[in-house]
């Protein structure tokens, strides 16, 4: 019988490593972080400069500023933006949970708002500032809603839940990442008196990233929470009336709220334990 020699079939050699959580150090990461906030602040105020407009610099900001420095730092890795900042397909049932966490979130941080408001009044001549620029055409509206509802949510989910909470959970854990990113999303925002409002807001985007794993659940979270802001602005005297002090606290409203956010974050919750594993396990070098 004869036997003859195969050769060893050589091991097909490893992928290299993509994407920036992969291929880029927590400093790299931290640097990209930075620049976007500044690429966005700076090209706010070049283009409220030349426009005068308060909205149109917001959406310019948020998509040359944010989203495509992390759309080329992505491709420039071999990634995608949708796979290395998790922007990608969730459960529609979750992206329901996720809205209704941002409408019972509405109130309570509403309540904070106020509070803040006590502390720090609103500046009259911002309000005045705000109100004369408002939308009054159709295109000025278009402008408005895409900015506020969906450009802006996006470039601060991909900012402040893409990479700062996720740099702050892996270098020092949940605890940590829930109050950086909570906190400087706040504190960016440059509104006293709205400060303690914005924070509430920040600790329900980071719970919902820590038991989503997805920017998309955030994305549409406060994308809702920034539609409804945006209505009441465009329908009501809100922001007149911020500047007379929070109002009277209607108890069954917010018994309401209380109820809502209880529901939603138990499911969100219940999610979490289900989806299970831990997202930085994937971001490890």
């Amino acid at each position: 019988m004869d036997f003859h020699d195969t050769p060893p079939t050589a091991p097909e050699p490893t992928p290299p490593p993509t994407g920036v959580w992969n291929c880029w150090s927590d400093r790299r990461l931290l640097t990209l972080a930075i620049l976007m906030l500044a690429g966005n602040f700076v090209l706010q105020i070049a283009v409220f400069g030349l426009t005068d407009e308060l909205f149109l610099p917001a959406l310019i900001g948020s998509l040359l500023g944010v989203v495509l420095p992390a759309a080329v730092a992505a491709r420039a890795t071999g990634s995608r933006l949708i796979d290395d900042f998790q922007i990608g397909q969730i459960s529609p049932r979750v992206l329901l949970w996720s809205a209704l966490l941002a409408v019972a979130g509405l109130e309570p941080t509403s309540l904070l708002a106020g509070l803040s408001a006590r502390i720090h009044p609103v500046d009259p001549e911002w309000v005045a500032f705000f109100e004369q620029r408002l939308p009054q055409t159709s295109t000025e509206l278009l402008v408005t809603v895409v900015a506020v509802v969906i450009a802006a949510p996006l470039a601060e989910e991909l900012l402040f839940r893409g990479l700062v909470y996720r740099l702050a959970r892996r270098t020092w854990g949940v605890g940590a990442a829930v109050s950086v990113s909570a906190l400087s999303f706040a504190l960016v925002h440059g509104e006293p008196w709205y400060l303690f409002g914005l924070i509430g807001l920040g600790l329900l985007l980071a719970f919902l990233y820590e038991m989503t794993r997805s920017v998309t659940a955030c994305w549409v979270a406060h994308a809702v929470h920034n539609g409804v802001v945006l209505y009441l602005m465009l329908h009501t005297e809100e922001v007149a009336a911020e500047t007379a002090g929070p109002a009277a606290i209607d108890y069954l409203r917010l018994a309401g709220s209380l109820i809502l956010l209880a529901a939603a974050g138990y499911q969100l919750y219940r999610y979490g334990r289900v989806a299970g594993g831990d997202p930085e396990d994937d971001d490890a070098h």
